[in-house]
């Protein structure tokens, strides 16, 4: 062991001891952790890049603000929600190949009445309902399909129902079950061109009523302002897919049960399950769950009014998310965030009729955003506006004084409600995404290792431009999706005039020479430029046609979801287009894959200052000698693929200097060791993979040293 005999320390090996963790906060001189590093976490307290990516789907509806994935017949079904609605994607259990998007519908009817009898122009529903069918009303009778649009004329009560006329006529012998009120739309989405402000909840809920598993989606107006005071309507759709692919969702409303009030399920926070109950909540504390019928058969999610239903003001605040939790013997229990508050809810069947206890966990907290909260483990952890938390039966703070500082000093608060938190059990971190400095956008990510009570961060590593996500729970990685906008353009085809004997394309269609239905399919998107900004549009048609006047090689009729000012005209370049916005699937391999093909992913790790002034390499003894250290070799422990880069940065004095750097020195996993001829009074080595397949983990490196010159 080294001692303060300077004549001991010449030619002594050392092992390289520095604690797990990336510390922001401080300077580097007082720091014993890792002082840099990027795209790289801890696993059993040694630094190891993080795992690589792939694009698993693309889309170019927009930004995606919300997930969740959902397994059924040995397909995944992911629900991811934009600024114009809802998109779904497919694949198989192992990650197969994506397809998707297919853009759900959401269907016209805000509310439904039961009917109890039809003529071909007229219905009856119960009590009298003449308020809410006056002469102009617009009603439709199916939610599936295309549905056609009824109007009132006339609403008349005669105990105990209430006759409502209407146009155009039934056909003959149709018996309706139901009305829906469609004055107003179930979904409004955002402006094209903004302001977007779409932030999306969804939950999973299984419905007896139908024999379908469910998807509960609400968008919610509060991407700009957390504490946004619009209310929009919780929907409803199957997770399973009807013919062809598609999904609809419909509005939820207390429509059923023994006092319906027929009122649509709105809210401004969000939605979850407490199975089996829904839960809805938003502004003032707002707390609400429909009730659950004891005959297994008969239960539905439109009952809001009976004896299990209930709704309650629990704080001045609003609510802003509510996630299930274990409640023992008072089943089912839930926790549910207020902008200034904690609320645990709880079930008791023994205190009827007073089923639900409230009780306020703690009036002290606060919450960064409504999807800055994740469970891991029976625990929950979620970031605040100036600190952590985490909840395991109390409000605790979550300990951070490695970059707690480095955070909230440059988060933009004005984008707060974009951070979002997910974890990846494996490595039993939690990732804080967050936009830093002047990003609108996430761009970096905290994370919290909980094993091992570490905290690093992803150091704005491209990985970390994320928008929203979904973990590992029925998933074999996770899902996270990308907000950068990037499109990939295929050789431009040339407009033709419109062939002879062919009907003249509108301003929704072109034609184009020969059989370009491969690169043109239902589906797939096009473009009339090949610039970031250039305007997308979904392929809705193609056909190939032939005749002896046009020729054996024919033309394409290729119809798109658009109208130009004017029909495209022959010679203008159209471009087939791929990627847009892409949802990775991330912890695959070790690169990024992609549309524009294979790229090596940046990782890289710094340690804090080595030197002789506050101990040895190993750190285990304490010199105080003030010499410089003359690193002679490195002997580099590195389960390792591909090359790594050391450089070693030096200074004089603890602060006011700039680092001098020498290297880079590259080794690989055959290297022994590396011969060196650097001195310094403070040293720092970085390691850099930054190579197609190159991935590392550190082992226990060694260094030999001894004292260098005197001079600072």
């Amino acid at each position: 062991m080294a001692t303060n005999d300077t004549n001991a320390q010449y030619s002594n090996i050392y092992t390289l001891a520095i604690a797990a963790g990336i510390k922001r906060d401080g300077t580097i001189f007082e720091t014993a952790e890792f002082t840099d590093g990027i795209w790289c976490r801890f696993q059993r307290e040694r630094a190891k890049k993080i795992g690589g990516y792939r694009t698993l789907f693309n889309s170019f509806t927009g930004i995606y603000r919300g997930m969740v994935a959902q397994p059924s017949n040995g397909i995944n079904y992911v629900f991811a929600g934009n600024a114009y609605g809802i998109d779904v994607f497919t694949t198989d259990i192992n990650f197969g190949q994506g397809v998707g998007p297919f853009t759900a519908s959401v269907l016209k009817g805000t509310t439904f009445y039961p009917v109890v009898s039809n003529t071909t122009t007229s219905l009856a529903v119960v009590g009298n309902q003449t308020a809410a069918f006056p002469a102009g009303t617009k009603m439709v009778f199916t939610q599936s399909g295309t549905q056609t649009i009824y109007t009132v004329s006339t609403s008349s009560f005669s105990t105990p129902n209430t006759t409502v006329n209407f146009s155009p006529a039934l056909s003959a012998g149709v018996t309706l079950s139901k009305t829906w009120l469609a004055n107003t739309s179930v979904f409004t989405p955002d402006p094209v061109g903004g302001p977007y402000l779409l932030s999306w909840q969804f939950d999973i809920q299984y419905s007896t009523v139908g024999a379908q598993l469910s998807v509960l989606a609400h968008g919610g107006y509060n991407l700009q302002n957390i504490d946004n005071g619009v209310p929009s309507q919780v929907m409803v759709g199957n997770v399973n897919p009807s013919t062809g692919n598609s999904w609809s969702f419909v509005g939820l409303s207390d429509s059923l049960g023994t006092a319906p009030t027929y009122q649509p399920v709105s809210v401004d926070g969000g939605v979850c399950a407490l199975h089996p109950f829904i839960f809805v909540y938003g502004s003032h504390g707002y707390i609400a769950n429909n009730n659950v019928s004891s005959t297994y058969a008969q239960q539905n999610f439109y009952d809001w009014n009976g004896v299990f239903a209930n709704q309650v003001n629990m704080s001045g605040s609003k609510i802003v998310k509510g996630l299930p939790m274990r409640g023992g013997t008072a089943s089912p229990a839930g926790l549910f965030w207020a902008t200034d508050s904690l609320i645990r809810v709880s079930f008791n069947a023994a205190n009827a009729p007073q089923y639900w206890s409230y009780d306020t966990v703690s009036s002290q907290i606060s919450i960064m955003s409504s999807n800055s909260v994740v469970e891991m483990d029976g625990s929950y952890f979620w970031m605040g506006v100036d600190r952590f938390y985490l909840y395991n039966g109390s409000v605790y703070v979550l300990p951070n004084d490695k970059n707690v500082n480095w955070l909230f000093d440059n988060l933009n608060y004005q984008q707060r409600q974009k951070v979002w938190a997910t974890k990846i059990p494996r490595y039993n971190e939690i990732w804080f995404f967050y936009p830093r400095g002047t990003s609108t956008e996430c761009n970096d990510a905290i994370i919290y290792n909980v094993k091992d009570k570490i905290w690093y961060d992803a150091g704005q590593a491209v990985g970390a431009q994320r928008s929203c996500g979904y973990p590992t729970e029925i998933l074999p990685t996770p899902l996270w999706a990308d907000w950068n906008y990037n499109p990939v353009y295929n050789y431009g085809s040339t407009v033709i005039a419109t062939p002879s004997g062919q009907p003249n394309a509108t301003a929704s269609q072109f034609y184009i020479a020969g059989d370009v239905t491969p690169t043109f399919s239902p589906g797939s998107y096009l473009s009339f430029g090949n610039g970031a900004t250039s305007l997308t549009y979904l392929v809705t048609a193609s056909t190939h046609v032939y005749n002896t006047t046009i020729g054996a090689a024919g033309a394409t009729l290729v119809t798109f979801n658009g109208t130009l000012l004017a029909t495209p005209t022959a010679g203008t370049l159209v471009y087939s287009v791929q990627g847009g916005y892409s949802i990775w699937q991330h912890e695959f391999g070790v690169d990024s894959v992609s549309l524009a093909g294979t790229e090596a992913i940046y990782s890289s790790i710094t340690t804090s200052d080595i030197s002789w002034i506050g101990g040895t390499p190993s750190g285990d003894a304490m010199q105080g000698v003030n010499r410089r250290m003359h690193i002679t070799r490195f002997e580099p422990n590195f389960l390792q693929a591909g090359n790594i880069a050391m450089t070693v940065f030096g200074r004089k004095f603890a602060e006011g200097m700039n680092e001098e750097d020498s290297g880079p020195y590259m080794f690989d996993s055959n290297t022994g060791k590396i011969d060196l001829r650097v001195e310094h009074r403070l040293v720092r080595l970085q390691f850099v993979s930054n190579e197609i397949g190159g991935n590392y983990e550190m082992g226990r490196n060694i260094i030999t040293a001894e004292y260098g010159d005197q001079r600072p």
